[in-house]
């Protein structure tokens, strides 16, 4: 018979607690190798379990499909698929699961959660063509700025427009950045849009409002005599404009109307009717003589007019000058120097008076040295002046004259020539002058004394056509 004391039944229990051991050991142990490939238990990587997944797979796994939905005003949206843009986000290969498998037991009551930022890739052009061909950015109304407009008789102000024009470049940088951070529903707020920048209720705009309609009453003149040339009423009202929040005129219609009133009403460089002495009414070719606007400061001298609030009439500003503009806007009155070329004979008449006339000798035909036709200017009056040029033969020369008065800038002029014995007649065709129009002294004197500086000289030639035109 057996019997078992109680020494043995303490060895039993022994062994088992021992063999129990050694298999919870074995069992740890294998976890321990076993968990040292794969994920512990509530293991997670950005928020998605991974429990019991090969570390190889988790390092280097990519984000599920996912779909993003964003929302506008009046219920506009943008809404597509991360795969549509060939969307790809991995975690790094040498990123690393740092877990110590032997704590594998007590995985299963704790959680980690591990995170990695992505490698994001993705089609940065079928991503742009999905947000320009979206309803978020077609078929818009643009904001529009609260504006001060003319109605045909006053002014009067319109109101803003809201518009829902979305700024792409906002969007796109919001869009880009649910792509990398999964976020798949986004609410635009007004920060997304492109508002008006002026209101109707601001007070400002309130004020140029009352000004516009205070300048609207004004009117500017320009002192052109035989035009009629005011800027007033609706021609005024299409040049006024608000300008950084002032009330100004705009640039570019006003250089349009001084340029188109240049147009109109200078006389510099235009041929001219002419009542030639003993002849009538001729065509004369332009010169150095006449009225010439200079935009740039007519314009200035109206801008000056504007910001002082008043009507007003504005003086022009000339580049050219004649010496009188006549009521019919023409600059050729009866003050004048006439020179025919043909008849070589010149005429002074102030006034409608004939004060001189001399026979003269002009440029030398035989050498190609005519005097130009057109209308000149008495351009000054030198006393003991020399003359110098180039001569026939090639040598110089240096030529003294008592009374000097240059007609334009091809170096001509009237002076005394008193190494002549004779003038008029055909002298000029092989003895005549290098270009100038020399004079007898006695009359050169008496036209020195007479005539004033700008007054218009008319050189044409009657019944030959030799002379070339005036340079102007």
């Amino acid at each position: 018979m057996l019997i078992i004391t109680n020494e043995d039944k303490k060895t039993s229990i022994r062994h088992k607690i021992l063999v129990f051991a050694l298999i919870v050991l074995g069992i740890y142990i294998i976890g321990g190798v076993i968990f040292n490939f794969i994920t512990l238990p509530n293991t997670y990587v950005n928020g998605k379990n991974v429990s019991f997944a090969s570390k190889d797979t988790v390092v280097g796994d990519s984000v599920d499909d996912f779909e993003i939905n964003i929302e506008g005003e009046d219920e506009r949206k943008l809404n597509f698929k991360s795969q549509d843009v060939d969307y790809k986000a991995n975690i790094p290969k040498e990123a690393s699961l740092d877990q110590n498998p032997l704590k594998w037991p007590i995985s299963f009551f704790t959680k980690e959660n591990y995170k990695f930022d992505y490698n994001i890739n993705y089609d940065d052009n079928k991503l742009e063509e999905i947000i320009k061909s979206s309803e978020l950015m077609n078929n818009i109304t643009k904001p529009k700025d609260a504006e001060i407009a003319y109605d045909g008789q006053k002014f009067i102000l319109k109101k803003e427009v809201l518009g829902n024009e979305i700024d792409y470049n906002k969007l796109k940088s919001a869009v880009v950045d649910a792509l990398q951070t999964r976020n798949a529903n986004i609410k635009l707020d007004d920060s997304f849009y492109n508002r008006p920048k002026r209101l109707a209720n601001d007070s400002n705009i309130k004020k140029e409002l009352k000004d516009a309609n205070e300048v609207l009453a004004l009117s500017f003149k320009f002192n052109i005599n035989g035009f009629d040339k005011k800027i007033e009423g609706e021609t005024l009202a299409g040049m006024i404009e608000d300008k950084d929040g002032k009330l100004s005129l705009n640039y570019e219609k006003v250089y349009s109307y001084v340029e188109n009133m240049a147009e109109e009403t200078n006389t510099y460089g235009r041929n001219r009717k002419f009542k030639a002495t003993d002849i009538g009414e001729i065509t004369v070719n332009p010169g150095v003589y006449g009225f010439k606007l200079n935009i740039d400061e007519t314009i200035n001298s109206l801008y000056d007019a504007f910001n002082q609030r008043k009507s007003q009439e504005i003086e022009p500003v000339y580049e050219r000058y004649g010496l009188k503009r006549l009521e019919d806007g023409t600059d050729l009155g009866n003050t004048y120097v006439e020179v025919d070329l043909s008849r070589q004979h010149m005429w002074y008449y102030r006034d409608g008076e004939l004060l001189l006339s001399t026979d003269i000798v002009t440029g030398r035909l035989s050498e190609n040295a005519l005097t130009n036709v057109g209308v000149g200017s008495i351009l000054s009056k030198e006393r003991k002046s020399t003359l110098k040029g180039t001569d026939f033969d090639g040598s110089k020369y240096e030529t003294p004259v008592e009374y000097w008065m240059p007609i334009g800038w091809d170096g001509e002029g009237f002076h005394d020539a008193p190494w002549r014995g004779a003038f008029g007649g055909n002298i000029y065709q092989n003895n005549g002058s290098h270009g100038c129009l020399n004079m007898p002294p006695s009359q050169a004197q008496k036209l020195f004394e007479l005539v004033d500086v700008n007054t218009p000289v008319v050189v044409y030639e009657s019944s030959t056509s030799y002379s070339p035109q005036m340079a102007y």
